[in-house]
């Protein structure tokens, strides 16, 4: 398979977006996902605020992540919660790392804009490439190296179930599938890749996610963590592609997707 290079990423408001930039999302989405509706993907679009569009050289859509910024009160303070909708990546871009880098720019401004409250990122993960996009950037729960502490726990509830009230199962920490999953052919996983810690812990905490059951997952925002995953992605990685060296594209064909449950997309 080819590789397509990313040539700009945006983060744009959802509001500026034309029936052409929809239809693009939409056909993306419906490549990798089997179970999922234009009438329900785009409601769900409108409840979102911005989206990050990932374009090829010819300007032709590559992949997008839509976000959501919640404006909650939790144990008498006010938080800002930055929620991970829709996220797809055409499987030829995939190891690129240019989301990685635009989102990070997008929390750092929330974080700034924000410096006396409590900022989370919320994130629902139905794949493990999406669990990782978290994993990799800051403390995040829940993850294999221990029990989620209490505070960081009862955060984790209160998040989601304010999003997802009827839908959340605390005891399981996932929301059940709503009929949007994976299409097989993007869903396996090789031996090689449940060898990796992380993808196996997600596997066990999330045993459903073939059939579209979402992991849910939270992460305390915080500015040094931003500030080291910022100069990962911006000098770091883009230095290392230069002496033909960096992170190690998985082999494994499960494509990062974070799921947005309002309307019934995934």
């Amino acid at each position: 398979m080819s590789q397509r290079q990313i040539a700009r990423t945006r983060c744009v408001p959802v509001a500026r977006l034309g029936p052409a930039d929809r239809e693009a999302m939409f056909a993306l989405m419906a490549r990798y996902y089997s179970g999922v509706t234009r009438e329900a993907f785009l409601r769900d679009l409108d409840e979102k605020q911005h989206v990050i569009r990932m374009l090829d050289g010819e300007g032709e859509l590559a992949g997008f992540s839509t976000i959501q910024v919640l404006h909650t009160t939790y144990e008498g303070r006010k938080v800002v919660t930055v929620f991970s909708g829709d996220t797809v990546i055409d499987e030829r871009c995939w190891g690129q790392k240019k989301l990685q880098r635009t989102f990070t720019a997008f929390l750092l401004r929330v974080r700034l804009r924000y410096p006396l409250r409590k900022v989370y990122w919320f994130l629902i993960s139905k794949g493990y490439k999406t669990y990782l996009l978290m994993r990799n950037n800051l403390l995040m729960f829940p993850n294999h190296q221990g029990r989620t502490p209490a505070g960081a726990q009862a955060a984790l509830h209160h998040v989601a179930t304010l999003k997802y009230p009827e839908a959340y199962d605390p005891q399981r920490g996932v929301i059940a599938s709503c009929g949007a999953a994976v299409k097989d052919d993007a869903a396996d996983l090789s031996p090689r890749d449940l060898e990796h810690p992380d993808i196996r812990f997600f596997c066990a905490q999330n045993p459903g996610w073939k059939r579209g059951d979402e992991l849910c997952c939270l992460a305390d925002v915080q500015l040094y963590r931003l500030l080291l995953s910022a100069l990962k992605y911006s000098l770091i990685y883009p230095l290392l592609a230069l002496f033909g060296r960096g992170p190690r594209r998985r082999g494994a064909r499960a494509q990062a997707v974070v799921g947005s449950r309002d309307g019934g997309t995934p």
